[in-house]
C-alpha cells in the first residue's frame, strides 16, 4: 500500500469528486463480487457478468 499525500493535486481532482467516483466504483465491485458468488453456486447464470463488469470498470478507471 502506498501513501501519497499529493494524490489529489497530482490527479487534479477535488476531494469530493474523487470520493464520489470511488464510492460508485466500490459499490460496483461489491455487486460484482456478489454476482461472482452466485455464479460459483449456479454456473449457468450470470455467465459473463463479472468479466464484463471488470472490463467496464477498467475502462472507467483508465479515463480518470
Amino acid at each position: 500500500m502506498k501513501l501519497d499525500l499529493n494524490h489529489l493535486s497530482e490527479t487534479k481532482i477535488g476531494y469530493f469528486s474523487h470520493g464520489a467516483r470511488l464510492i460508485v466504483i466500490s459499490f460496483k465491485l461489491i455487486l460484482l463480487g456478489l454476482a461472482g458468488i452466485i455464479h460459483s453456486i449456479f454456473p449457468m447464470i450470470l455467465v459473463t457478468t463479472v468479466s464484463d463488469g471488470i472490463k467496464k470498470i477498467t475502462d472507467e478507471i483508465s479515463n480518470f
